[in-house]
């Protein structure tokens, strides 16, 4: 009987099977990509979330990497803190915003988080048409 009883307290002691599953969050608030590694310990979830808090709207929280604006037909790229947008001749990537947009509160204007299999896209331009029709300014 007490052998018994030291082989299961050794094995509750050695095991998982007794602690709850745990999230860990990795958050450096002065890092310039403001962004939550959340890590999660469950079969069924992908096991880090990445959570982005853009500068222009700390408050709220984007898990894919583009968000489009259509009343403004630009792009804001949450990897690279960059707004990508057309200047008339070309398109143009930079971290300062468009003249069009400097005294806009972007948090308050419609906007449109991209899909998953546009995570990949760098040159996110090339779908700027489809994403016209498919996402209207309202």
């Amino acid at each position: 009987m007490r052998y018994t009883m030291l082989f299961f307290i050794f094995l509750f002691w050695f095991t998982n099977s007794y602690s709850q599953k745990r999230v860990h969050v990795k958050y450096r608030p002065n890092h310039i990509h403001r962004r939550h590694v959340v890590v999660y310990k469950s079969p069924y979830r992908p096991r880090k979330v990445i959570v982005y808090h853009p500068v222009w709207h700390p408050a709220y929280a984007y898990n894919r990497r583009w968000v489009y604006f259509p009343k403004y037909n630009f792009y804001w790229d949450n990897w690279r803190n960059h707004y990508c947008y057309w200047n008339g001749t070309v398109w143009l990537s930079q971290p300062t915003p468009p003249p069009v947009i400097v005294n806009v509160d972007l948090s308050k204007e419609k906007q449109y988080e991209l899909k998953e299999s546009d995570d990949d896209n760098d040159s996110i331009n090339v779908n700027n048409e489809a994403h016209k029709t498919e996402y209207k300014a309202e």
